[in-house]
């Protein structure tokens, strides 16, 4: 293949790639992208360089400089948001609703919390429904009680 189809072939994968990139983000498929596309551009400015020893040295070049420009990019594009994660013990005393009943001794029950279902256990039986509070986490799990409306006391 003559310099100029590959530096063409270079730039249109690499431009597919980047194009690609929004359709599945996190991928990085926009690092090699832009790496192919600059490596055919520099093929279509000077053709020698993609078959001399120097290609060597001008990949890495542009490997590691596509990759600090797009890592830029996607830090300038998505700021610096931690990932939100839920675990089971980050749960403790929030509370939630049943949404199949809770059995002691069973992972069977299912309880919704902060829109995401878990599953759940307790000392007594639960029925679907009832408000409850998590007291603990097990595992991937959590132990949870029932909410009991304060009673008003009459005079």
């Amino acid at each position: 293949m003559d310099t100029y189809s590959l530096s063409i072939a270079l730039l249109v994968i690499g431009g597919i790639l980047v194009a690609l990139e929004p359709l599945i983000p996190g991928f990085f498929i926009s690092v090699l992208g832009t790496f192919l596309a600059v490596m055919g551009g520099i093929g279509l400015v000077y053709p020698t360089a993609l078959y001399s020893p120097i290609s060597v040295v001008i990949a890495i070049v542009v490997s590691l400089f596509t990759a600090f420009s797009v890592l830029y990019m996607y830090r300038k594009i998505g700021g610096n948001q931690n990932p939100q994660t839920m675990t089971a013990s980050s749960l403790v005393g929030k509370t939630g609703i049943v949404k199949k009943r809770v059995i002691p001794h069973s992972l069977d029950g299912k309880v919704e919390i902060e829109n995401t279902m878990w599953s759940a256990t307790a000392g007594h039986e639960i029925p679907e429904g009832t408000p409850v509070v998590v007291t603990s986490s097990e595992g991937v799990h959590v132990v949870v009680k029932e909410i009991r409306k304060k009673q008003s006391k009459e005079a």
